[in-house]
């Protein structure tokens, strides 16, 4: 029988046996098996066909994942309490302008909420339509740009790289990820609680030595707008004489990826610059300076 080095304490022996992996709580167990690619079903070091074929099931929950990834909360739990926390998100993380106002051109009038409405009453036999007032976000918005801090990132699946943009934020507790962007680079996933997860190797374009194992949270919808409308020459001029690790900050995109709090600490670099008063702010990172806060400069 072929034994291989076990990766989380360097013997020889299966992982399960491993008395090191065994003390880990849970989700440090769990942590372990993706970020050393151990097969999260059967703990298998490695298969031949890239696939497990073991129908076993976790003997806690019946889930798709070793009992000993089992995590404490239950999976009926861990699923009613679900869509509260997506509303939360959709609410705090993912804001995007009402539907009944489009993200309109630095120059393109706003209506005002006390404008008569008279388009729908000037045709007879026809229904008023009902106008949705502008989102609280373009509101504050007039007259500044608020610029989330965001890094273009190398996605490493194991046999393909990506480059995507990713949005370094410490108050998202975990690392998370848009299904379809997972989906369209393949990435590993695996059910623990009722969720989703997956893990990936993150590089940096400025720094190959860069190296980061990351345990993503799959989420049905991740889509962060930053920012609302694309800055002028003028303000991204103040920023050319440093190494951006987002060098589009300034045009209007969507993010799908967030390194959450749990990468935060391996991200940060020592280094902050205020630039002016009415600028954003920059912060070192292992991927270059990102940029963040309210812009009032035209």
């Amino acid at each position: 029988m072929q034994s291989y080095r076990c990766r989380v304490c360097r013997g020889i022996h299966p992982l399960r046996k491993c008395r090191q992996f065994r003390r880990l709580s849970a989700e440090k167990r769990l942590r372990a098996v993706l970020a050393n690619r151990y097969c999260p079903r059967c703990l298998a070091h490695v298969h031949s066909d890239g696939s497990c074929r073991r129908g076993d099931r976790c003997k806690t929950c019946g889930q798709d994942h070793h009992t000993l990834l089992h995590l404490s909360e239950s999976p009926m739990s861990s699923r009613q309490s679900r869509p509260a926390n997506r509303r939360s998100r959709d609410t705090v993380v993912t804001p995007r302008p009402s539907s009944a106002a489009p993200r309109p051109s630095s120059t393109a009038p706003r209506a005002s909420s006390d404008t008569p409405r008279h388009s729908s009453a000037a045709r007879p036999g026809t229904q008023p339509t009902a106008v949705t007032a502008p989102s609280l976000s373009s509101l504050l918005q007039r007259h500044s740009v608020n610029i989330l801090p965001t890094a273009l990132v190398r996605i490493h699946t194991g046999t393909q790289s990506f480059d995507t943009a990713a949005l370094i934020d410490p108050c998202t507790p975990m690392s998370c990820i848009d299904a379809s962007l997972a989906a369209a680079f393949r990435l590993p996933t695996t059910n623990v609680g009722g969720e989703q997860i997956c893990s990936a190797t993150i590089g940096s374009k400025i720094d190959s030595a860069v190296r980061l194992d990351v345990v993503f949270k799959i989420e049905p919808r991740v889509r962060i707008r930053t920012p609302v409308r694309e800055l002028s020459d003028a303000v991204r001029a103040h920023f050319r004489d440093i190494t951006l690790a987002d060098e589009r900050f300034y045009r209007p995109a969507s993010i799908s990826v967030i390194l959450g709090a749990d990468m935060y600490p391996r991200v940060i670099r020592p280094g902050f610059r205020k630039i002016d008063d009415g600028l954003p702010v920059t912060q070192s990172t292992i991927f270059g300076w990102i940029v963040s806060g309210a812009c009032h400069q035209p």
